[in-house]
């Protein structure tokens, strides 16, 4: 694990822990999840979880409902709140394995040479978006995240990339720390609507928890959620925090931020 504010050397070609002056100058900032919103990972995050679950656990990963295909590896990821839950509910794995899991999970990252696909018109969203201060929170690996987006020529876009590395086990989404890490990590721009984009309930519901944090610590900062839905076809009806935007294409998150 990578302490909070320590970076990892070959983590992506350094990252910007300040805010350059034209960004200072407006009051909008991003911060975009990766897996579902940025990146199509579904197929090769199964991969990397039925080489992990054959690791630890010893058995064949077909055992198991959940990594039985694509379609029930999907349903199982939307009925989580995150990756621990995941582990926990549908591999019944102790809170000890899921610490091992974890720590293995950018070394087989690292080692899947199975290219990323980005969400069609993605690219020309993040860069059309780039004049105000981004970053990209996940509970994926940074160091993978930032390889992906050296090769996209995108990672000169995001200020940085605050991943799973950098956050304790029980401050993972949807607890709100990542958030307030990311709003430190902007430094001292006037941003006041910070934008929020992400697939799942669980991103919502990080959001609604960091405004009440916001709330009490007085700050000027409001964040503000836009539900992706492009890549998982979903919808929001059953989910207990609602989004203030929904974003059924790429080119809908530049329409709802400019606007």
């Amino acid at each position: 694990m990578v302490p909070s504010g320590h970076l990892p050397e070959g983590a992506g070609g350094g990252f910007l822990l300040t805010v350059p002056a034209t960004h200072a100058m407006t009051d909008k900032a991003i911060i975009w999840d990766y897996d579902g919103t940025i990146a199509d990972t579904q197929a090769v995050n199964l991969t990397i979880t039925k080489k992990i679950m054959h690791r630890l656990m010893g058995t064949r990963p077909e055992e198991y409902s959940a990594l039985a295909s694509l379609e029930n590896y999907i349903s199982a990821t939307k009925r989580a709140m995150n990756w621990r839950e995941l582990y926990r509910d549908e591999f019944k794995m102790s809170e000890e394995s899921i610490d091992e899991a974890g720590a293995l999970w950018t070394e087989y990252q690292l080692d899947e040479s199975s290219e990323t696909i980005l969400y069609e018109g993605i690219e020309d969203a993040i860069r059309s978006l780039a004049r105000y201060p981004s970053l990209i929170f996940s509970q994926n690996s940074r160091t993978k995240i930032a390889q992906v987006l050296e090769r996209k020529n995108l990672r000169r876009c995001f200020l940085d990339i605050i991943g799973y590395e950098e956050l304790s086990s029980a401050n993972q989404k949807p607890a709100p720390d990542g958030l307030l890490l990311c709003l430190d990590r902007l430094g001292p721009s006037n941003s006041r609507h910070v934008f929020f984009i992400g697939d799942h309930e669980t991103d919502t519901l990080c959001g609604h928890r960091a405004n009440m944090a916001l709330r009490e610590r007085r700050a000027g900062a409001r964040i503000i959620n836009i539900a992706a839905l492009y890549g998982s076809k979903g919808s929001t009806s059953g989910w207990q925090i609602k989004p203030d935007h929904i974003a059924e294409s790429t080119q809908e998150i530049v329409r709802i931020i400019e606007s």
